[in-house]
């Protein structure tokens, strides 16, 4: 049976992990959905791709879209419903490498400001895949946390989230939300006035722009209630705020997941929903790229901070952002999307530890990113 898949230019790892029934085709979303995408079997796309009845008003041959992603506030699943298209996502696929992002940036935090983790509370909005990962990184750290996620507790009894009394008692705040509208635990702008009013020293976004009240953010951040914040996501996306990048701690363009073993994984979960619909599977012999050993920077006698920061990518789009703040919002879009796209991915430090036995002349807690590492 020959299949044939349109797919996002950007989405990694197809050529390793597709097997010979499949015609592969690719896109460039810069342009949008080609005018001939109803005439392939399947559609792959990102997040930078909506799928909805403007974009995709008819079938056609289509029966199966899917997004290499964890994030799918740009899939109308109703209408693809509605259409008869099967739909599938990469749920978790980046759960790791947020995490590790995560980590990154709050050691960046509290070495550069001098603040103590050990006598510090995170509060960790959001305990899906994401969240989750979060939570086990800082146990492993020894980092004091409060885990708030009201709908998880309704969905599963053996988890039990804090109060929002409880939440507001931390000092740092970091969303793992997805981006709901409605219902009863919306989570638009559940980030805002009421809760940046309390004070905090240190919030993050990671999850979507429209989580937290950028302006409420900022705002606060003025009246020094918050004290420092770290931006990966945007209201306005790829749009940002020029104001708010400008005094964030750190700002990165929607980068957080984006790690080699990541995409590999993105691209995996999703084909191997897609091709099982049409009765095929994946090439079982594929693997990520691995970490060349000479690529890690053991950085003698450095703090954990700085271990981290040497080997993550982060401020190199930090300080790529930073160049878009002020341009014209057409190249502004551009560039961003190209900065998300054609940047060299980071390997994940737990690729590090495997691939290259980093067991020396480290921090002993850089050990805690081992996938075997015990709580």
């Amino acid at each position: 049976m020959s299949v044939k898949i349109l797919s996002d230019l950007y989405v990694k790892y197809l050529d390793k992990l597709l097997p010979e029934q499949v015609e592969s085709s690719v896109f460039d979303p810069a342009h949008g959905l080609p005018e001939n995408a109803i005439h392939f079997d399947a559609l792959l796309v990102r997040t930078v791709t909506p799928i909805n009845p403007l974009t995709l008003p008819n079938a056609g041959n289509i029966k199966f879209v899917g997004t290499a992603t964890a994030g799918i506030d740009h899939i109308d699943q109703s209408h693809l419903q509605n259409l008869g298209i099967e739909f599938s996502q990469s749920e978790g696929c980046n759960a790791n490498a947020v995490a590790e992002y995560i980590i990154t940036v709050l050691y960046r935090w509290a070495e550069k400001t001098s603040a103590d983790l050990s006598q510090k509370t995170v509060g960790v909005v959001g305990c899906g895949h994401t969240g989750a990962g979060v939570i086990r990184l800082l146990e492993k750290l020894g980092v004091s946390y409060i885990a708030f996620d009201p709908p998880k507790s309704e969905r599963e009894p053996g988890f039990a989230s804090a109060t929002e009394e409880e939440l507001m008692h931390s000092d740092v705040l970091t969303f793992h939300t997805p981006l709901t509208l409605t219902g009863k635990h919306s989570t638009k702008h559940i980030g805002s006035d009421s809760w940046f009013q309390k004070g905090f020293d240190l919030v993050i976004n990671a999850s979507r722009g429209g989580v937290i009240d950028e302006r409420s953010l900022f705002e606060h951040h003025r009246r020094q209630n918050i004290h420092n914040y770290i931006l990966d996501v945007w209201e306005n996306e790829p749009v940002f705020n020029n104001t708010f990048a400008r005094d964030a701690f750190i700002a990165t363009p929607h980068i957080a997941g984006y790690s080699i073993e990541s995409k590999f994984k993105a691209t995996k979960i999703v084909l191997s929903r897609m091709l099982q619909h049409f009765g095929l599977d994946v090439n079982p012999d594929a693997k990520p790229d691995l970490f060349p050993l000479k690529d890690f920077n053991r950085c003698e006698n450095c703090s954990i901070g700085k271990l981290l920061w040497q080997n993550n990518r982060i401020h190199y789009y930090d300080s790529e952002l930073r160049k878009l703040i002020g341009i014209p919002s057409n190249e502004k879009r551009a560039r961003f999307a190209e900065l998300r796209s054609k940047t060299a991915l980071r390997h994940e430090y737990r690729a590090m530890i495997e691939q290259a036995k980093l067991t020396e002349s480290v921090p002993e807690p850089f050990q805690v990113f081992r996938k075997d590492s015990p709580q």
